[in-house]
C-alpha cells in the first residue's frame, strides 16, 4: 500500500504539469480556435526566467513565479498583436501552422541566448527536503506544481464564469461576430486568453526549474502530452485539461511502477485511446 500511495502522488504531480500545459492550450483553442504549438516554449522561457532570477538574484523560484508569469503575459500580448493576429485574417492553414513557426524561432533563439548545454538552479531554494508521513515521504519542493495546478484551474474557472471580461472571452468563443455585434471586443477577448495562456505556461515553468533541468527543447516533450491531455478532456474545456493532465500523470507513474518503466508512455497512451473509444469528443467535448 505505502507503493502504491507514493506511486499515487508522484503520478498527480507528474501530471500537474501537464495539467498546466493543457489548460494553456485548451484555453486558447476554446476561443481562438487556434492550436497553440509554442506552449511548450512559453513554459521553456518561464523556466529560464527563473533560472537566472535564482542565479543572478538569489530568488526562489516561487518568488520569481509572478516576475515570470508577468513577463510571458506581456509577451504573449506583443505576439499576438505582431504574429497570431494577422496569421487568423489569413487563410486556416496560415492558423493552424503560425504557432509552429513560432515555436521554432522561441527554440533556436533560446540556444543562440541560453546555450545548449542543461542547467540547474544554482543557489538555495525555500521548498527543499522532505516530509516523511511514515506511509508516504512527500518532497516539499514538489508541491509546488500541484498547488499551482490548482490554484490555476480555480482562478480560471472564476476568471471565465464570474467576471465581465471572463464573460467576454466565452462569448467570444461561440460566436465572434455577435459578440462584436452586443459590444465585445473579439480582438481584445483573444488578447486577453492568448496572454493568459502564455503566462499560466510562465508559471509552469518557474515550477518545474524545482526538481527538472532547463534547456532550449525542454518544452516539446510537455508539448506533445499536453496535446494529448487537451484531446482526452475535450479541446475547448479547461476542466478537462486539468483532469486529463493529472490522469495521464497517474497512468505514466503507476505503468512504470508495476510493469515497466521501459514502457510507462504506453499506459498513458492506452488510457486516451480508450477514453477516445467511449467518448470521441474528449470526456468533456461537446
Amino acid at each position: 500500500m505505502t507503493v502504491f500511495l507514493q506511486g499515487v502522488y508522484e503520478g498527480i504531480i507528474n501530471g500537474s504539469i501537464l495539467a498546466l500545459i493543457a489548460m494553456g492550450i485548451a484555453l486558447v483553442w476554446g476561443v481562438m480556435n487556434i492550436l497553440s504549438f509554442s506552449q511548450g516554449e512559453f513554459l521553456m522561457l518561464g523556466m529560464f526566467v527563473s533560472y537566472y532570477a535564482n542565479r543572478y538574484l538569489g530568488l526562489d523560484p516561487i518568488v520569481a513565479m509572478p516576475l515570470s508569469a508577468g513577463a510571458l503575459f506581456l509577451l504573449g500580448i506583443v505576439i499576438y498583436k505582431l504574429i497570431i493576429s494577422r496569421a487568423l485574417r489569413g487563410p486556416i492553414l496560415s492558423q493552424r501552422l503560425i504557432t509552429f513557426a513560432l515555436s521554432m524561432v522561441l527554440v533556436y533563439s533560446a540556444q543562440m541566448f541560453f546555450g545548449a548545454e542543461y542547467k540547474q538552479l544554482v543557489n538555495p531554494v525555500i521548498f527543499s527536503g522532505t516530509i516523511d508521513l511514515g506511509f508516504i515521504t512527500i518532497a516539499k519542493q514538489k508541491l509546488v506544481p500541484f498547488i499551482l495546478a490548482l490554484l490555476v484551474a480555480g482562478l480560471l474557472f472564476l476568471f471565465l464564469n464570474r467576471t465581465r471580461m471572463g464573460k467576454a472571452i466565452q462569448a467570444t468563443s461561440m460566436d465572434r461576430y455577435a459578440a462584436g455585434l452586443v459590444g465585445i471586443n473579439p480582438d481584445r477577448s483573444y488578447t486577453i486568453a492568448f496572454a493568459m495562456a502564455s503566462a499560466v505556461a510562465g508559471a509552469a515553468g518557474c515550477a518545474l526549474t524545482y526538481y527538472y533541468y532547463m534547456f532550449p527543447n525542454v518544452g516539446a516533450t510537455f508539448q506533445l502530452w499536453g496535446f494529448i491531455a487537451v484531446a482526452m478532456g475535450g479541446f475547448g474545456s479547461v476542466t478537462g485539461a486539468f483532469l486529463s493532465g493529472l490522469v495521464m500523470g497517474l497512468a505514466d507513474t503507476l505503468t512504470g511502477l508495476y510493469v515497466n518503466t521501459a514502457i510507462k508512455y504506453i499506459g498513458v497512451c492506452v488510457v486516451f485511446l480508450v477514453t477516445v473509444s467511449f467518448r470521441p469528443k474528449g470526456i468533456f467535448g461537446k
